[in-house]
């Protein structure tokens, strides 16, 4: 878990857990004080130094879960490798406590944690600001990024046009519909807009030393602190803020009382139990950690992790909604020269949580899962943009729309799977690449729109030149007051159309395979030409392989109805269906193979015979018929990938026969063929 993750106060953190270390440390003496008067008093020190090595090494070299993306610390892998190393090396310590050399196990323990904790304790308290100063706007020069996680580009453009309110109050934007991410991740999508298109990969394949090799270089962040500017970032921007002091941290933008800081303190117990005893005892941490908070601790954010129904990692990111809001509100003028504010808000993200008005529902089981597509996208999207807009009106309302550069945008679009109902002509929307269920074309496709300084425009302005994240890096900086040597930003300037494009090569990461993540060390880098197509581009590459299996099993079924249609009308005009040698189709290993596979059918009822679309030239897959005049069957054979979405969205069409591995149509008594 990043620090920019967590939605809570990290001095509350330490204030609370410093009250509950002290707590254990008693309950711990009582113990010990028992063992001694049973003379059990070396057991209870070899117990207590057990546990001090275990945690020591556990949780600060050898953690015991595994790393695995967004899920609850109780899912995460065990590291079996790291848990037999701490295992061997606390029970050996523990030993040595017996010997003369016990006060080198304290040296031991005392260096570890100085050298480990000592630094990042500091760096960790100093870090935020307060809610009153993030709020704080210039009468003069301002430049907002309101960023949101996985919105899709193509869903935002859908929702401003169909709301007539909505699509009024961006009439000043210019709305840049053909972007692209250069990574599905937010860290790595972030760092390409702040350092601009860089290869990153040539710095450093593994994510560990890539920061390593950046300090030399000045991203889009420190550059404004430079200048100097009132600089402060929210959320995941703040990864690349250097000054810890102008970072705000999620989940004190609201004030809570003492209970809900107790409780969000509680809330992160779970995973320091993954990390130092393995996530089989964080599922024993997290069960009462929840009975704590549900029943002494008056806290709605409890509530709602308990009761969320998606995973538990999200239930708090939604509450960054409410953060948004409240910052809205709080809005205020100073005399501040500059101010500029990145801000990263994670409610967006999939699964979706929210609807249409921004009221949180994931604490219905009925509705979470009945909202987890296209319509769902449609819905929180529009709940992002309505916010977006509140933020535009509190700008007008304080006097400092004109002086604001406001750019609002996504990290990444959305997953393939939220785009199984969406509309036909969303079709590349739900491909795959290299055969990734998650990290297809949508992931590339974000939302970017950007209004200018003083623009008064009568309606929105869709863009429709080639663009990239990466390239706000080179707009902001050429936006700057100051002269800026902005050359190292490789990219474009998204307000200056014309000016020569220094990034005619983007560096985009895509997974390799279907067990690749989030995790830049699990991708490969591709060069992509930034004057083709985006869809030519990722074709010429020779690395991406274009997957979409909803819109496969779509033409399919289509195919299949087209034919089933003119089969009846067949049998309506001639009282029999056409007779076939077997199960024929264009390629039959079990009847005839023939380009008229179904005689009769063309051109009297219908214009030709579809061919299954992967236009396969042997056996599989090929559409199949068979009859002998009085019954039929016509099946997609050798489709167990399409027959799945069949099961889940017409299951009476799955053959009886072959199972999950053909699905069409047939009379009854041809059901068993």
């Amino acid at each position: 878990m990043s620090l920019d993750d967590i939605n809570f106060s990290v001095r509350d953190f330490f204030l609370i857990s410093l009250i509950i270390t002290l707590l254990a440390s008693k309950i711990l003496y009582i113990a010990s004080t028992l063992f001694a008067k049973i003379k059990l008093q070396w057991l209870a020190y070899g117990v207590l130094y057990l546990i001090i090595f275990w945690s020591s090494i556990s949780g600060l070299i050898f953690p015991l879960a595994a790393p695995a993306g967004m899920i609850s610390p109780e899912e995460l892998p065990i590291n079996f490798v790291n848990l037999a190393l701490t295992g061997t090396a606390s029970i050996v310590l523990t030993l040595l406590t017996y010997t003369k050399l016990k006060p080198a196990t304290h040296i031991f323990v005392l260096i570890l944690m100085i050298t480990s904790l000592g630094s990042a304790a500091a760096s960790l308290y100093g870090t935020g600001s307060s809610p009153a100063r993030f709020s704080e706007l210039s009468k003069t020069d301002n430049v907002i990024v309101l960023s949101f996680d996985g919105l899709a580009g193509v869903v935002a453009k859908q929702v401003i046009e169909e709301n007539p309110d909505l699509k009024s109050a961006f009439r000043d934007f210019q709305f840049y519909d053909n972007v692209i991410s250069l990574a599905p991740a937010t860290t790595a999508s972030l760092r390409s807009e702040v350092y601009g298109n860089i290869n990153f990969r040539v710095l450093s394949p593994e994510s560990k030393e890539l920061q390593k090799q950046l300090t030399g270089k000045i991203n889009s962040i420190a550059r404004e602190q430079n200048l100097p500017s009132d600089v402060m970032t929210y959320g995941m921007y703040s990864t690349f803020n250097p000054v810890l002091s102008n970072v705000i941290v999620p989940g004190t933008i609201m004030t809570s009382d003492f209970d809900e800081k107790v409780s969000l303190t509680l809330s992160f117990y779970p995973h320091i139990a993954a990390r130092v005893a393995t996530p089989i005892i964080a599922a024993i941490v997290s069960d009462e950690v929840h009975a704590l908070q549900l029943n002494y601790l008056r806290d709605k954010k409890a509530e709602r992790a308990a009761n969320h129904k998606g995973a538990a990692w999200d239930a708090l990111s939604t509450l960054q909604s409410d953060e948004l809001v409240t910052l809205t509100q709080n809005l205020h003028s100073t005399n501040s020269p500059r101010n500029v504010r990145y801000m990263h808000f994670l409610h967006t993200h999939f699964p979706v949580d929210l609807d249409e008005k921004c009221q949180y529902r994931s604490d219905d089981a009925e509705w979470f899962n009945s909202n987890q597509n296209y319509q769902g996208l449609i819905n929180e999207t529009h709940c992002a943009l309505q916010q977006t807009a509140d933020f535009i009106n509190k700008l007008r309302a304080l006097g400092l729309y004109d002086k604001t550069l406001l750019v609002v945008k996504s990290d990444h679009g959305a997953t393939a799977d939220y785009f199984d109902d969406a509309p036909s002509d969303k079709k590349m929307e739900g491909t795959q690449f290299n055969g990734n269920a998650l990290w297809g074309y949508n992931r590339y496709r974000p939302l970017l729109m950007i209004k200018p300084y003083s623009a008064a425009n009568e309606m929105i302005e869709y863009n429709h030149q080639a663009a990239s994240l990466s390239d706000l890096a080179r707009t902001l900086c050429e936006q700057s007051p100051k002269p800026q040597t902005c050359q190292e930003y490789k990219g474009l300037n998204l307000l200056i159309p014309s000016e020569e494009d220094s990034a005619p090569v983007l560096y985009m990461d895509v997974v390799k395979d279907d067990s690749s993540t989030f995790d830049f060390d699990t991708q490969m880098t591709i060069n992509l030409p930034r004057s083709m197509s985006f869809e030519q581009a990722l074709k010429d590459t020779g690395k991406v392989s274009l997957d979409n299996p909803i819109a496969t099993f779509k033409q399919r079924k289509s195919d299949l109805d087209e034919i089933h249609t003119a089969l009846e009308n067949y049998h309506n005009v001639h009282g029999a269906y056409p007779q076939s040698s077997g199960f024929d189709g264009i390629h039959s290993d079990w009847g005839r193979s023939s380009e008229n596979w179904i005689s009769g059918l063309v051109p009297a009822f219908t214009e030709a015979l579809p061919r299954d679309p992967e236009m396969s030239t042997t056996a599989l897959p090929q559409y199949l018929y068979w009859s002998n005049g009085t019954d039929y069957k016509l099946i997609a054979h050798g489709t167990p990938q399409s027959c799945s979405f069949a099961s889940q969205l017409n299951p009476e069409m799955v053959d009886p026969v072959r199972q999950c591995y053909a699905f069409g149509y047939w009379s009854k008594n041809a059901e068993a063929r």
